[in-house]
C-alpha cells in the first residue's frame, strides 16, 4: 500500500468521523423525538419512586425513561441493563439522551440505574431515584451529585439522533 493510499484513508475516516458526530454537540436543541421525551419525563416531576414502575402514577428509574420515550412513539427496553445493551452508545450527550450508572444492582457492563439527560452543559437529567425521592432534576457526573452519580457509564441515544 502507497503511503498516499493510507494517509487520504486517514483523511476520509476523520472526515467521516467528524461528519457523523457534527450534529451532537452539546448546544444542540433536542430533537423532536427528544423534546417529547423530556416533556413527558418533566410532567412526571413529584410522582413517587416504585421498583419497577412504569407509571402513570409512579416509577423506576428504566420505567420513567421507557414511558417517556413510548409518549413519543420511539419503544425502547424496559430495564437500564437491556437499555444499556440495546440502544446506541454515543460519546458527548446531547437532551434526550440516556446517562447510566453502575447502580446498587448493577455493574459499569450491565448498569443498574438511568436518568434521563435535559442539559448536558449543566450535567442535568430527570430521573426516578431511590424510595423516598419523587421524580426530579439533578445533577450526575458531579462531586455534589447523589451517592451513585457522580461517575456515569456512559450514554445512549434511543432517539436515533436528531
Amino acid at each position: 500500500m502507497s503511503g498516499g493510499f493510507v494517509a487520504s484513508a486517514v483523511a476520509a475516516g476523520v472526515l467521516l468521523a467528524v461528519l457523523g458526530h457534527h450534529s451532537r454537540t452539546a448546544g444542540a436543541a433536542p430533537g423532536k423525538a427528544a423534546a417529547a421525551t423530556i416533556g413527558y419525563a418533566r410532567q412526571q416531576a413529584g410522582k413517587p419512586y416504585e421498583w419497577g414502575g412504569t407509571g402513570p402514577d409512579a416509577f423506576d428509574c428504566s420505567g420513567l425513561v421507557m414511558r417517556a420515550y413510548a409518549s413519543a412513539g420511539v419503544s425502547i427496553a424496559r430495564t437500564s441493563q437491556a437499555q444499556w445493551a440495546t440502544e446506541p452508545h454515543v460519546s458527548y450527550p446531547v437532551p434526550g439522551d440516556l446517562v447510566f450508572f453502575a447502580g446498587a444492582n448493577g455493574t459499569a457492563s450491565a448498569p443498574g440505574h438511568v436518568g434521563l439527560v435535559v442539559d448536558p452543559s449543566r450535567d442535568l437529567m430527570i430521573d426516578a431515584y431511590a424510595p423516598g425521592v419523587p421524580v426530579h432534576e439533578e445533577t450526575y457526573g458531579q462531586p455534589g451529585s447523589a451517592p451513585g452519580l457522580q461517575d456515569p457509564v456512559g450514554f445512549t441515544d434511543p432517539s436515533g439522533g436528531p
